[in-house]
């Protein structure tokens, strides 16, 4: 697993091609800490979630003998995976999946915990879980409010693969763009939210993770209340007045 801080963005990389960036209990439990860690980082715009070399974005669960998580520690209360989901999904940063290759069974997972993905078309996509004789039980957890449930039912029951293209057509993924093209394409979503109101960024992603099981009396409601703290934050007062004086936001981190 790699990590690097640059330029406003952290970048982790699964670095197991030779596994199709396949994922131990460990390394499970090592990525959730990277997402915690890096949105505690303030000069730090949003997150970038990656896998290694162009076969594989992630396979899943590592089932190697000795490597599998799927032995059960009843001393847990939690699994690694499902640590890593809710770091995922509560991460203060925007997550953006770049999806370099084949994303299969618990790597649907992540790229469920991703605000927005930018997909290589050569990218398959799969919860082929039952061919195993497994279940993805904690992965449509992240996917049930991304794809219509019939969907959903009919890749966990037949695991089939799904082009790019009806990935993206099903919303799973932004945008489909050639292998070659892949990295220019991230590279224009990273240069827009570097951009960005670094705390109009945290406070937006809060804002739609509460939000996700409200009705919309609720939502509402809720919206109300952040409006006040929004308008008090130094980045709304620079960009108001930067907007008025028709110069670019200087923002404060």
């Amino acid at each position: 697993m790699l990590f690097e801080a640059k330029d406003g963005i952290a970048v982790i990389t699964l670095n197991r091609p030779h596994r199709r960036n396949a994922l131990t209990n460990p390394q499970m439990q090592r990525l959730g800490e990277m997402i915690t860690a890096a949105s505690s980082q303030p000069e730090l715009r949003a997150i970038l979630l990656t896998g290694a070399a162009d076969k594989a974005f992630c396979a899943g669960a590592d089932l190697t003998p000795g490597d599998t998580p799927f032995k059960p520690d009843f001393s847990r209360m939690h699994t690694p995976f499902a640590e890593f989901l809710r770091a995922g999904k509560n991460s203060a940063l925007p997550i953006i999946g770049r999806i370099n290759g084949d994303c299969m069974a618990g790597g649907m997972g992540l790229l469920g915990v991703c605000d927005i993905a930018i997909a290589a078309e050569h990218a398959r996509f799969a919860l082929s879980e039952v061919k195993i004789g497994l279940f993805p039980m904690q992965v449509v957890a992240v996917l049930r409010d991304m794809m219509p449930r019939r969907v959903l039912a009919d890749l966990s029951y037949t695991g089939r693969f799904m082009a790019a293209a009806e990935a993206q057509a099903l919303g799973l993924v932004n945008r489909v763009v050639p292998a070659a093209e892949l990295d220019q394409a991230v590279d224009a979503v990273l240069a827009d939210i570097r951009r960005a109101s670094p705390a109009a960024l945290r406070r937006g992603r809060y804002a739609l993770r509460a939000m996700e099981s409200m009705s919309f009396d609720e939502m509402i409601a809720f919206a109300e209340t952040q409006v006040g703290p929004m308008i008090l934050t130094d980045d709304a007062r620079e960009g108001l007045e930067a907007f008025n004086q028709k110069r670019k936001p200087s923002w404060a981190v």
